[in-house]
């Protein structure tokens, strides 16, 4: 089909991604990868084809808002990856953090993708919680001209998967939005299936509405860091230079630094950024699962269309330690157990949390023998996931370094010694001067303030002080004149005081303005990081009065919500507000991203 274009008959091009269909004969891994290959291929040829055709009379780009609610950075890289193929199917877009959304503005544009992340166990991300809030209440105004769709982020070891994301796609439909595409909900391998939604989405959501721009609040231009080569599945070998125990003796606790070198890779990252781990899975778990499954080392299995050695596969491709929801379904099945049949029938998560507490693969696999040949028990199993952690050191001051702090996991539980995936993979298989494969994840809002003049506190106990020695490295480096604030604390002080040497300098040379410490065992009554926030509540809320960041890291279950009462009990007390007023002020905070979290 042809039309004219200034008074000559050129080529009407459908600007559509190429369709795959159902029937080809690959695997789920497969098709997402060929799909998301077309479409990048797609994206490329459009843009050569617009760049040649330059003559051709401009046509206005419609607009499209792409709203993303983030604890870690996924979703936010998720919405500039939309962004960026949106551009090739004629769309101008916006990407929005949620916190900057205003939504009687938000009701008024008409197209509208969300990319929403789940933390904890189905909660909201910190930077959705106050929208999220406004679109559920009564008074929430109607989307009747929106048109949507939505990615969820999520991971499938907790009950609350994606729930953040389900609940975004369940209100707007609610308040008279139309979806165009059906929500994808990702597991931590989010890559392939949150391409296919883009593929599936962008195209669908250009012919509709018309060509307005809506105005959803403020858009603040910032520059954008050029992508990393280097991701999941191209990962960076870095070389590891550095490990030490940090712990002394007689310590309950194993916290190793980590050096890794990044000589060549032109990788760069920033304080409160995360490095991605992929681990190997122990020998010594791989030859215990070897035996229950009655498999030879050697023994040969077909995967993503090659045969690989049954070792080989468990050891590098399949989380072999936590049971997925599908394996322990086929036990209970296989077996016909009451206790776990009763478990998975009734749904109660509290009670089958309690049961697996402590349980690997291999003890389950003893408890209820159910006779899996390994075909069968790797169709049961997810993929190995990557481990992120929060990275401890600054670029700026280490050059073409990055450092973690890592908590070794290990337990004896009925006799058998159990191991976490990487921080033992790390500590007891990797050896200096081995490739360990990585990645970056930015996390933007956990950041170190613009302004070198303005105060921060930091509320790290334990590893939680991982992303803080890189903030206070990076405030170095600037020569940053704003304070600076730590609560530290763990056990005991005389095992557990890490990287004391470090804080003890950077308190003589005056970096670090105030230090606060919560050694809970060294005293009969315990005392954490949040009683020392109360002792100095009138002091804190100075500092946040002065334009002072809040930052917390570390255990999201109980410190960290504790933290969180403990800070609105000082906003009201020494506030002299409500605790409505005071809640108000803590909102206020997180809007301004000057109350952030790096929480697990």
């Amino acid at each position: 089909m042809k039309k004219m274009v200034n008074g000559e008959q050129v080529e009407n091009k459908e600007k559509t991604v190429p369709f795959l269909p159902g029937d080809l004969p690959f695997n789920n891994e497969q098709k997402q990868w060929m799909g998301g290959f077309l479409a990048g291929l797609h994206t490329r040829l459009l843009v050569k084809e617009e760049n040649v055709s330059q003559a051709a009379a401009p046509v206005a780009a419609r607009p499209i808002t792409i709203l993303y609610g983030s604890q870690t950075g996924n979703a936010e890289s998720c919405a500039e990856d939309a962004a960026e193929m949106a551009k090739a199917h004629g769309l101008s877009p916006i990407v929005m953090d949620m916190d900057d959304a205003d939504l009687a503005q938000l009701a008024t544009t008409e197209r509208l993708l969300i990319v929403c992340s789940t933390y904890g166990e189905g909660e909201m991300p910190d930077n959705a919680q106050s929208l999220w809030d406004a679109i559920s209440a009564e008074d929430a105004p109607g989307f009747a001209n929106t048109y949507y769709s939505v990615l969820a982020l999520g991971d499938t070891n907790y009950d609350g998967f994606c729930v953040a994301g389900k609940m975004w796609d369940e209100r707007l439909a609610e308040l008279g939005a139309k979806r165009i595409a059906d929500r994808v909900d990702c597991d931590v391998d989010f890559a392939g299936p949150a391409e296919n939604w883009m593929s599936e989405a962008l195209p669908t959501i250009a012919q509709k509405g018309s060509d307005q721009a809506g105005d959803v609040g403020k858009v603040e231009n910032k520059p954008k860091k050029e992508k990393s080569k280097y991701n999941r599945q191209n990962p960076l070998e870095a070389e590891l230079t550095a490990k030490r125990v940090l712990n002394k003796a007689g310590s309950s606790k194993e916290i190793v630094h980590y050096e890794f070198s990044l000589h060549g890779s032109g990788e760069h990252y920033e304080a409160g950024d995360a490095l991605n781990v992929i681990p190997r899975n122990r020998p010594d778990l791989v030859s215990e699962l070897l035996t229950l499954l009655n498999a030879d080392d050697d023994q040969i299995e077909p995967y993503n269309g090659q045969n690989r050695s049954l070792k080989t596969l468990l050891t590098e491709e399949f989380e072999i330690r936590l049971p997925s929801k599908e394996l322990l379904a086929e036990l209970a099945l296989r077996t016909g157990d009451a206790e776990l049949n009763r478990l998975l029938e009734n749904n109660d998560k509290e009670a089958l949390d309690d049961f697996l507490w402590g349980k690997d693969i291999v003890d389950l696999l003893r408890a209820y023998p159910a006779e899996l040949t390994p075909a069968e028990f790797l169709s049961l199993c997810k993929p190995l996931a990557p481990r992120a952690y929060s990275i401890s050191s600054s670029i700026n001051k280490h050059n073409e370094s990055v450092h973690l702090t890592i908590s070794s996991v290990r337990y004896n539980k009925n006799d058998r010694e159990h191991h976490g995936v990487c921080s033992t993979f790390l500590m007891d298989v990797a050896e200096v001067g081995d490739k360990v494969k990585c990645y970056f994840s930015p996390n933007k809002n956990f950041a170190v303030p613009a302004d070198d003049d303005l105060p921060m506190i930091m509320v790290g106990p334990g590893t939680g002080i991982a992303p803080f020695r890189a903030f206070l490295e990076e405030r170095e480096v600037r020569e940053a004149k704003g304070p600076n604030w730590l609560f530290f604390g763990d056990r005991n002080s005389a095992t557990d005081y890490i990287y004391e040497d470090e804080i003890t300098a950077m308190q003589k040379n005056g970096l670090l303005t105030r230090l606060d410490l919560a050694f809970s065992r060294d005293q009969e009554e315990k005392i954490y990081v949040q009683d020392r926030m109360r002792e100095n509540g009138e002091e804190l809320f100075k500092w946040l009065e002065q334009g002072g960041y809040f930052y917390i890291c570390g255990d999201a279950y109980r410190m960290a919500k504790d933290v969180d009462v403990a800070l609105h009990d000082v906003i009201a007390e020494h506030g002299g507000m409500s605790a409505q007023a005071a809640q108000e002020y803590v909102t206020q905070l997180k809007k301004q991203k000057r109350y952030v979290r790096d929480v697990y």
